[in-house]
């Protein structure tokens, strides 16, 4: 006897079996909707997710490069997906708002120091002009907008990291994608260190240790910190990553670190200040 046939709610295609064979929805039952099917699909989910996750993160913080060398290479189900892994740390940095991001204040962009003023101020005078502004409610206004937005636009920094890596390893033999990973891989440690690791550490000592609170107060002590982390990091994912000597690693990792800074000094937040100015 024939099993019946079922038409696709989804897609309307006829099929037999618990699953299309055209765009694979699944049929459910009476079975599929009762309270223990309910709980032990939630119990599969907490074991997989805790399982991933944390393997994920540890291999992240412990072997640097190693999670974007074995998801490139088809190792990938003991690893959470990198990019919902960005996601999640980039949701847990916006639930954990202590430092700024990577965000300039407007009286920076129309200083008499900032390279690309010529670009900058011609923007926030006719802003001033359309919007009947003076120069103070502008900046008032664009210090209170820049924040948010600057957080969302951290997205932006995996495809500038990877066309860095892109042109860094231009002989490498590998291919844009496996320079995406990669570099999904660095910004998460990067956004993991500096914006929730630093300031849950800076909050543990200004609790516990107030007179030593005053060392992260000092925006050249936490900057040398991070870079020099981040230097270490980066070097080893890269001799991880490409399977090159250490010393060819740590030259390009400074190299790296050095574009991707002049990358983000100027054309991320150019584009960021062109978007905070639109909703400011």
């Amino acid at each position: 006897m024939h099993p019946p046939t079922i038409t696709c709610k989804n897609c309307g295609n006829p099929f037999h079996g618990r699953f299309c064979n055209n765009c694979g929805e699944k049929v459910y039952s009476q079975k599929d909707k009762s309270v223990r099917h309910v709980m032990g699909e939630v119990f599969h989910f907490i074991t997989h997710f805790d399982g991933t996750f944390f393997t994920t993160l540890k291999t992240f913080i412990t072997r640097p490069g190693k999670m974007a060398a074995e998801f490139t290479s088809g190792l990938r189900k003991k690893y959470f997906k990198p990019i919902s892994f960005f996601l999640l740390i980039v949701i847990a940095y916006l639930l954990f708002p202590r430092f700024p991001g990577l965000n300039m204040r407007f009286q920076t962009y129309v200083s008499e120091d900032y390279n690309f003023r010529w670009f900058s101020v011609p923007l926030a005078k006719q802003k001033m002009r359309t919007a009947q502004l003076s120069e103070s409610a502008l900046s008032d206004r664009y210090d209170h907008t820049s924040p948010a937005i600057s957080k969302v636009s951290l997205f932006l920094l995996i495809p500038l990291c990877a066309m860095v890596l892109a042109l860094i390893y231009m002989g490498s033999r590998k291919f844009f994608f496996d320079h995406f990973i990669l570099s999904s891989e660095i910004m998460s440690f990067y956004i993991f260190f500096q914006f929730l690791f630093v300031p849950m550490l800076a909050l543990i000592i200004e609790k516990t240790v107030p007179s030593y609170g005053y060392l992260f107060n000092e925006n050249f002590q936490v900057i040398s910190v991070v870079v020099t982390i981040m230097l270490v990091y980066t070097t080893i994912a890269f001799r991880t990553f490409y399977q090159q000597k250490l010393w060819l690693s740590a030259l390009k990792a400074c190299l790296f670190l050095t574009i991707f800074a002049v990358c983000i000094r100027y054309l991320y937040n150019m584009v960021l200040y062109l978007t905070v100015m639109a909703f400011a």
